[in-house]
């Protein structure tokens, strides 16, 4: 049986992503050897589920459905610049977003509609979080980089949809492919993707 890499995530709008897209040109000189993120692959992840089975997807279209209703829609302002594991030892650049209690707690009826539906999955701690660029060898300081970027909104993210995505790894980078979207309020049905 084939598999794949899937994970549930929070879609960017276009005007959100060119925000981040015009601050990644300009960070991209302050931190050189940074594989930025590419626009169509901006999202707010909620749970990465790993290599699955195609029934397990099928099982997790069935949960995710179940999430739409349970939670209002709400939005949340990106703002701020950060590092992991640290800004002295930076191997991911992320966008902080607040409030961060709004998106935890749509985490946490996700994690509960998945184990309701049978699915178990290792939920963790959730640190919301917009991955902007990664580094693999030269890691820099950015402490200061950060300090001066951590009050500066960069703008709004409507969380209204969840989308199911498959990640295709290829030479130049993952390809997400969504393959369910579901309206948060409940009053559209849901738009399944091949």
């Amino acid at each position: 049986m084939s598999s794949l890499r899937a994970f549930l995530a929070i879609p960017l709008p276009g005007p959100l992503q060119d925000s981040i897209v015009a601050l990644q040109r300009d960070l991209r000189a302050q931190i050189p050897l940074v594989r930025w993120t590419r626009p169509e692959n901006l999202h707010l992840t909620l749970h990465f589920f790993g290599e699955i089975s195609q029934e397990y997807l099928e099982k997790l279209k069935v949960s995710v459905l179940s999430v739409k209703g349970c939670q209002p829609p709400f939005s949340v302002e990106v703002k701020g610049l950060g590092a992991f594991p640290s800004p002295q030892r930076p191997r991911v650049i992320w966008l902080g977003l607040e409030p961060e209690d709004l998106l935890r707690q749509l985490y946490r009826n996700c994690m509960k509609c998945l184990h309701e539906t049978g699915l178990v999955t290792e939920p963790g701690p959730y640190s919301p979080h917009l991955t902007i660029g990664r580094l693999r060898e030269q890691k820099p300081d950015l402490t200061d980089l950060c300090n001066s970027v951590v009050r500066s909104p960069i703008g709004r993210l409507p969380v209204d949809r969840l989308v199911l995505y498959e990640s295709r790894l290829h030479s130049g980078g993952a390809e997400h492919i969504p393959r369910l979207t579901v309206n948060l309020d409940g009053a559209s049905s849901p738009q399944l993707n091949s």
